[in-house]
Formats: C-alpha cells, structure tokens, sequence
C-alpha cells in the first residue's frame, strides 16, 4: 500500500515540474512585451501592421495553452487534456507560416529605416521558428506511446518561444557582442538544466528525450549569433526569403 502511495506522489510530482515551468514561461513571455509592444500599441507611439497583433495572438494562445495543457496533466484531467490537444495541434500549424510572414515583415521595416544589415536578426527568428516546428512534429508524433517524449519535447518547444521573449529584456541594454545576442536563448536553455535535476530526481536518470532537446538547442544557441552576422548568410538571406 505504502508503494503504490509513493508511486502515486512521484507521478504527480513529474507533473507538477512542467506545471510549474509552463506558468512561469507564460509569465516570462508575456511580462518581456510591456514596452516593445503593449504600451507603444496603447499610446499609439508606433504603429504595427496586422501581422504582428495576428503572430502576437497566435503566440501567446500557444504558451497559455501550454502553460494550461501542463495544469490539467498536473491536476489529473488527462480526458480534458487530450480534448484541448487538438486545439494545440491546429496552433502549432500556424505558427511556423505566422513566424515567417512576421520576419519578413520585420526585414521589410529594417529595411525602410535604412538598416545596413536588415537580416542579420532573421536568422534567429529561422532558427527558432524551424526549431519549434522540429520539436513540436516530434511531441506530436510520441503523444500517444510515448509520453515522457512527448512532454520533454513540447517543453523544448515551448523554450523556443522563450529564449525570443527575453530578447526584448536585452534591447534596452548596450551591444555587447557576442553576449548580448546569446544571452537570450542562454537564458532560456536554464530550463533545462531544471529539466536535468527534475529527471534525476524522479527518474533516477536523465531522459533521452532531455539529452535529444539539449543536443539540439544548445549548439544552435552557441553558433546562431556567428552565423546571424557573417557574410555567408547576409549573402544568402536575400534569395533565400525572395527580397532584395
């Protein structure tokens, strides 16, 4: 009896770590817009076409959901959970079309304000919107055999929306290259390490899918500020998103 109880708090602990994270995410996203986006919105001290309120609305019903998709898990609603799945999966579509309709958006007003190197900041919303859709393909595809896959996978999603959040917390602050750009995505990949004491803790081990997602991220995080400024891809950029 005693180990089935046990068995029962370990399982909902496991749960209560991505519950906890999701919230705290959402609280990180949403709290990184205040004076990049809600406030110039409400005082009219810039005015943003409809593409970025659509991407913004997208994104942020996209984190809430996650956040809320953890809750349920955490509170024992697997039924509701699984209803509200499909409401994720249509999101998760949209998300990669919005990501790049929005940075070409952005490269078009970079553009228009004389900046010299327009798509250097492109690369990195490439990288973390492609990065998003990979893992997120991947949750999708473990859902229903492979749930500890699933969870790790849409967590490392989710980080893709955070490490671009917390840029906003880097613009008010003097360049500093290199760490003024890898200081996002740094920042974000935190999580994982949480992620890392959170399996050794419940598991005993780390989870394949927690050294997959770190495999992944980490070294893209380290080479993206390099590769966003180099000539090999202000030369490329161009053709590759059709603007000159």
């Amino acid at each position: 009896m005693t180990s089935i109880g046990t068995r029962g708090s370990r399982a909902i602990h496991k749960s209560r770590f991505f519950a906890r994270t999701g919230w705290l995410m959402l609280a990180m996203v949403v709290g990184s817009f205040p004076l990049t986006y809600f406030s110039p919105m409400v005082t009219g001290a810039r005015h943003f076409a409809p593409i970025y309120h659509i991407h913004g609305l997208a994104f942020f019903a996209w984190i809430g959901l996650y956040a809320w998709q953890a809750q349920l898990i955490a509170d024992g609603r697997t039924l509701r959970h699984r209803e509200l799945g499909l409401a994720g999966i249509a999101l998760t579509a949209l998300m990669l079309p919005l990501g790049i309709a929005l940075a070409i958006a952005a490269i078009r007003r970079r553009m228009s304000t004389g900046d010299p190197h327009p798509f250097d900041v492109t690369l990195y919303n490439m990288v973390d919107i492609a990065s998003f859709s990979i893992l997120m393909i991947a949750s999708i595809a473990a859902v229903t055999r492979h749930s500890n896959w699933h969870r790790r996978f849409t967590f490392a999603a989710a980080l893709c929306l955070v490490g671009p959040a917390i840029s906003r917390w880097i613009l008010p602050l003097p360049p500093l290259p290199p760490i003024t750009d890898f200081a996002p995505n740094i920042l974000a990949d935190l999580f994982l390490i949480a992620l890392i004491f959170h399996d050794r803790r419940t598991l005993g081990r780390v989870h394949p899918a927690t050294i997959w997602v770190m495999a992944i991220l980490i070294p893209i995080h380290l080479v993206s500020p390099y590769l966003a400024s180099s000539d090999a891809w202000r030369a490329i950029a161009p053709a590759i998103l059709q603007l000159d």
